[in-house]
């Protein structure tokens, strides 16, 4: 009996010190994040410039190889195996520059979201300690948190807080 009292009143005192627990839509975060758009608008704005600089090394190689279709039947079999060698290499050459165009975008994106979301963790560690939530947990969609109150959503209030940091940039 002893025992008991002592369990319930370790149960008592664990109950009135309640956890604040809150969660974030980490998608829905990243997607009306303003840092996030910026981001994409930049990455696009990159690509397309790196196409137009591919675009301009590539549009004298498709000539170069409508004009040896043209020209094939006219060329002696050592003159056509020289060319479709060069051809070959051009092609590797520009091949080459796509993927290193490519490589370089992706890190460029990967080194950028890791900045936005250290950014993001540096606010939410923040906000937690000023509103006193002792835990925020983060979600996909609904996959890592099955049920939540939207009393407990905090997305939108951390979202408010990133945005006006960054329009003051």
């Amino acid at each position: 009996m002893k025992k008991l009292g002592i369990i319930a009143i370790a149960f008592i005192l664990a109950s009135c010190n309640q956890t604040k627990v809150a969660y974030i839509d980490i998608e829905e975060l990243m997607k009306d994040y303003e840092a996030t758009k910026a981001l994409e608008i930049t990455l696009k704005e990159k690509q397309e410039v790196m196409a137009k600089e591919l675009d301009s090394i590539s549009a004298p190689f498709q000539l170069k190889v409508q004009q040896y279709y043209q020209n094939q039947r006219k060329m002696s079999a050592q003159k056509r195996a020289q060319t479709e060698q060069a051809l070959q290499q051009e092609q590797q050459f520009l091949q080459s520059k796509q993927q290193q165009a490519a490589q370089q975008l992706q890190k460029e994106n990967q080194e950028m979201s890791e900045v936005i979301t250290k950014r993001v963790d540096s606010f939410v560690a923040d906000f937690a300690k000023v509103k006193g939530y002792n835990l925020i947990f983060g979600t996909s969609g609904k996959g890592t948190v099955l049920y939540g109150d939207e009393t407990l959503n905090v997305t939108k209030d951390i979202l408010e807080i990133l945005n006006v940091d960054f329009s003051k940039k």
